[in-house]
């Protein structure tokens, strides 16, 4: 009987280490495989979906929504099936995912009026101190740099400001689109120093309430703007991952893909999400793919 694979996002934080030291054992010295990646050249691509459920995606059950892209990711490389977010909200879950810390620690224990403690090092501190290009690029201004998620990131693109792509609902969260943030990532590789590795983090809010997906996954999903969100959001998923492979840094860059919370979608009494802990709102996809 297999176990199932728990992973818990504190975790996280241990990719600087995995990076540094080559993301894997070092084979014996005397018959290094052709394909090994010199450790210091190891690229770092972070996918954050904001409040995705792990039972949407095709590869963790769905069998009602398209997720080509992300099922063709978890099938090359390690899919966690009981992830558990450390909060029902983006901003402390965000927060945990890049410093490897609970809220207590953080200092980011709800939306708005918080920000994360300047003492601690993040996934980006780190590997900007060991020489990594580091950008980020957010869909929502509950991920400001105002917030201090900015830290450690060369470039973070957090502008609400693109109007034909922005969705403006009174009272919700300003956001852009996924597509505005995927090319926005897709320039900055266009420039990045070649001569450096980078760690690259793109955030994608689009299944987030209001849903309100775009055509053709309007059309495709009418009794299910929810699920058609998420199948936009594999899209621009595999646009990035597409981009990745046509600059030829497949081979020596980590996929991490995950999210930071679910969503109730009606259980339990909660129409979203942020109250209550159960596993429609905590179980979250985690996948891991890379190099060898």
């Amino acid at each position: 009987m297999r176990h199932p694979t728990i992973c818990r996002f504190p975790v996280l934080v241990g990719l600087a280490s995995l990076v540094l030291m080559g993301a894997c054992s070092r084979p014996p010295e005397s018959a290094p495989p052709k394909s090994a990646v010199p450790r210091r050249n190891l690229n770092v691509l972070l996918i954050t979906i904001d409040t995705l459920r792990a039972d949407y995606l095709s590869c963790y059950g769905r069998k009602t929504i398209v997720t080509p892209n992300i099922d063709a990711l978890a099938a090359r490389g390690v899919r966690c099936t009981q992830a558990i977010a450390q909060v029902p909200l983006t901003a402390p879950s965000h927060a945990s995912i890049l410093t490897g810390t609970y809220p207590q620690i953080h200092k980011v224990r709800d939306m708005g009026g918080f920000v994360l403690d300047a003492n601690l090092p993040t996934l980006a501190t780190i590997l900007a101190d060991a020489g990594w290009s580091t950008a980020a690029f957010v869909s929502a201004a509950v991920l400001s740099h105002h917030y201090g998620m900015n830290r450690g990131f060369g470039v973070y693109g957090d502008r609400m400001q693109d109007a034909a792509t922005q969705k403006k609902v009174p009272g919700v969260v300003a956001e852009v689109r996924g597509e505005v943030v995927t090319q926005r990532a897709i320039e900055w590789l266009a420039q990045a120093d070649a001569s450096k590795p980078f760690l690259l983090w793109v955030h994608y809010y689009d299944p987030h309430f209001p849903y309100d997906p775009p055509e053709p996954y309007r059309t495709r999903y009418p009794k299910d703007p929810y699920g058609g969100e998420v199948a936009y959001a594999d899209s621009q998923v595999g646009q990035m991952l597409q981009e990745v492979s046509r600059r030829g840094l497949e081979g020596r860059t980590l996929v991490v893909l995950l999210s930071d919370h679910g969503e109730s979608l009606g259980e339990h009494g909660e129409y979203t999400h942020g109250v209550f802990l159960y596993d429609s709102t905590m179980q979250v996809p985690l996948i891991f793919a890379g190099p060898e």
